[in-house]
């Protein structure tokens, strides 16, 4: 259980202590559990209570873009819907302006890799066409509970439980990959904006090359109704090796 602080503690001693200005955490994982249980108390469009906005004031100082996405001041916080329907912080600033932040990148300290933010760009895409997959496939599949049978795990979920997940081999990094060594790109040649306010992923910046990235992944992606833990773990289980394919 993390415990209020008055003093400041080394961050670089023994089992990576994440330290606030309001509660310190003995790891990582700790503080990334604490901010997880308070975002799901939440929904979209909650207001954050004064108390729990006094920690995620606090944690938002680890940001490395913190005077960015505090701007001209954070008025409170809220709660807002992010890619795949997936909630996450917002700060509403005192100009009425607002952004969303990831509470885990403040606690890693480790902002997305050039790879990382190119592989959320193309899914943002492809965003649409996934969600009008699932929703296709679920009126087809479901039964009279409501419910599909999720691919990997057997059990029956409801269509809120679920994603449309890459069926291996061409995971979703595979085809990005594929897609990109086809055309002679690396990572760092995919013009991508970040870092934008309401921008709560990359974006292609390209038209042309976004239409011909959703073209590519029509023809080649095989896609199975999977809960989305299952769906984490088996992206996890197959991610690409570095050894495997070199994109700069």
């Amino acid at each position: 259980m993390p415990t209020r602080i008055e003093g400041g503690i080394d961050e670089m001693a023994r089992g990576n202590p994440v330290v606030l200005a309001t509660r310190s955490f003995p790891s990582q994982g700790a503080a990334t559990d604490f901010f997880k249980e308070m975002l799901a108390r939440y929904r979209a469009g909650d207001r954050i209570s004064d108390l729990d906005a006094l920690d995620l004031a606090a944690l938002l100082e680890r940001h490395d873009e913190f005077a960015q996405k505090v701007g001209s001041g954070t008025d409170h916080f809220s709660v807002m819907m992010a890619e795949h329907g997936t909630p996450c912080f917002r700060i509403e600033r005192k100009d009425g302006t607002g952004t969303d932040f990831s509470y885990r990148h403040c606690i890693t300290q480790r902002p997305p890799s050039r790879k990382q933010e190119v592989s959320q760009a193309f899914r943002r895409v492809v965003r649409f066409d996934l969600f009008k997959a699932r929703d296709s496939f679920f009126a087809d599949h479901k039964d009279a509970a409501g419910t599909v049978v999720c691919a990997v795990t057997g059990e029956p979920i409801s269509l809120e439980q679920g994603h449309m997940d890459h069926r291996p081999p061409m995971t979703f990094e595979v085809i990005v990959t594929t897609f990109l060594v086809s055309r002679g790109l690396t990572v760092d040649a995919v013009p991508i904006t970040t870092g934008q306010d309401e921008q709560v992923a990359p974006d292609i910046n390209d038209p042309a090359l976004g239409e011909d990235f959703r073209h590519y992944h029509a023809q080649v992606a095989a896609l199975d109704f999977v809960k989305s833990s299952a769906n984490l773990a088996q992206a996890s289980q197959h991610r690409l090796r570095p050894t495997r394919i070199k994109l700069g």
